[in-house]
């Protein structure tokens, strides 16, 4: 009723151009919305220390990557910086080609310095979201997401969870909403080689 009313407006072409390609808008907003869920809210820790976070960490677990397929003895290294970034040195091993790949970035606070909300940044531009949502007290091991659940990393200062850091980190994976079925655990036989 409305559109064959519109039609019989003897609007000049220019409106009708107008309504097409807000139509057009609308229904390319709806397709997006479909094929590009927006990330949920991620709840990150709030006594984040850079400081302490620091160091060799090895990857023991992630939810697969194009970029890091394949990759087995992975591990970071993150190095404080005065402005409360992280400069971050990334490595792993890809045994089919017995190549090392490694790969610098830097993490920027997202937030307030004690947030666990950091944005990594290579060569300039900003590539991902890195949102620290379990951490533990001692700073042994931490569960990080990207922009959603679908990206996880579970680090540990050694290249071995005990079993009872296993099960608790599982445990806030799941309460963060990830498939910890879904978890490829990463090799680390090293065989004295070291992390980075």
């Amino acid at each position: 009723m409305f559109a064959a009313g519109f039609l019989q407006t003897g609007d000049p072409p220019r409106y009708w151009l107008l309504a097409m390609l807000l139509c057009g808008l609308v229904f390319a907003c709806g397709l997006s919305a479909h094929t590009h869920p927006v990330p949920r809210d991620i709840a990150v820790i709030q006594n984040f220390d850079a400081q302490r976070y620091a160091g060799p960490w090895f990857v023991l677990a992630r939810m697969d990557h194009p970029a890091e397929q394949r990759l087995i003895q992975t591990g970071v290294y993150y190095r404080s910086n005065a402005d409360g970034s992280l400069s971050m040195v990334q490595r792993g091993l890809d045994p089919e080609r017995r190549q090392w790949t490694k790969r610098e970035s830097l993490a920027l606070p997202a937030g307030a310095a004690h947030e666990g909300a950091l944005k990594i940044s290579s060569h300039g531009t900003v590539t991902s979201d890195y949102h620290v949502v379990a951490l533990d007290a001692d700073y042994r091991w931490a569960l990080v997401l990207g922009n959603s659940a679908e990206r996880v990393w579970v680090l540990s200062r050694s290249p071995v969870l005990r079993p009872a850091d296993r099960a608790n980190v599982l445990h806030q994976a799941r309460l963060a909403g990830v498939n910890t079925e879904q978890l490829l655990w990463v090799p680390q036989e090293r065989q004295g080689a070291p992390l980075l």
